[in-house]
């Protein structure tokens, strides 16, 4: 299957079209259209399994808020329909956020933001970040698979029942590995120059193209049947 490619520009415009959506969602119906438009977006442009596990996971909280209206009463009623409706609120901007970040190069990112005459005090930290979220879910594996050969498990039953020795063999190294990464990637972006007050090039072209504007025009579209 081939996927699209949108510029990185077309991305933020759908990403603020999704936090302004959310905010003056109408409804629980109008919010669950919006994580389809988005996982429809993400299966697209070459995330499926993550836009499906998080399509998953929204509709388990959309249970929860039924399940929690129409079973449960009084406090529990309002603490667990409260938990639902505020992550709901997040969720479809987490989503598309992920989409945004699994999809788009650092470099083709950075570009974008040049282009779009962005602060360099704005440019560096994002850029930076970018790179550096993908290093620690990568350190983050490797702390995982070692640590099952001694029988330690990063979750919140393992937390729970042996929290000290989970902490010093999983949480501790993540802290420190997060830590020192940190500080390499801080170093290699000053060691390439991304403080230069030069313009930048890229090998990559970064234009708008047909798919960006009938991606920008399904979001909108959707955006505005809020309002119908």
């Amino acid at each position: 299957m081939k996927y699209i490619h949108t510029d990185p520009r077309t991305k933020l415009f759908v990403l603020l079209i999704c936090a302004v959506a959310i905010t003056i969602s109408p409804s629980l119906y109008y919010e669950g259209g919006l994580v389809f438009v988005i996982l429809l977006y993400g299966i697209l442009s070459g995330k499926p399994k993550y836009s499906i596990i998080m399509a998953i996971i929204y509709g388990g909280l959309l249970g929860l808020a039924i399940i929690s209206n129409f079973y449960l009463s009084g406090a529990l009623r309002i603490m667990f329909t409260t938990f639902s409706d505020f992550i709901g609120k997040m969720f479809p901007c987490v989503m598309m956020g992920g989409i945004l970040v699994g999809t788009t190069q650092a470099s083709e990112f950075m570009a974008a933001l040049n282009h779009m005459h962005i602060p360099k005090n704005v440019v560096v930290p994002v850029t930076v970040m970018l790179r550096y979220i993908p290093m620690i879910q990568e350190d983050w594996g490797y702390i995982k698979d070692s640590m099952k050969l001694r029988d330690v498990a990063p979750s919140l039953k393992g937390l729970i029942k042996n929290p000290s020795q989970t902490v010093e063999c999983i949480y501790v190294p993540l802290m420190m590995a997060a830590s020192k990464m940190a500080d390499e990637i801080s170093a290699a972006a000053v060691t390439r120059g991304i403080e230069n007050p030069k313009p930048r090039t890229c090998v990559k072209q970064i234009h708008f193209c047909v798919q960006d504007i009938i991606v920008a025009v399904v979001f909108v579209g959707y955006f505005l049947t809020a309002f119908l």
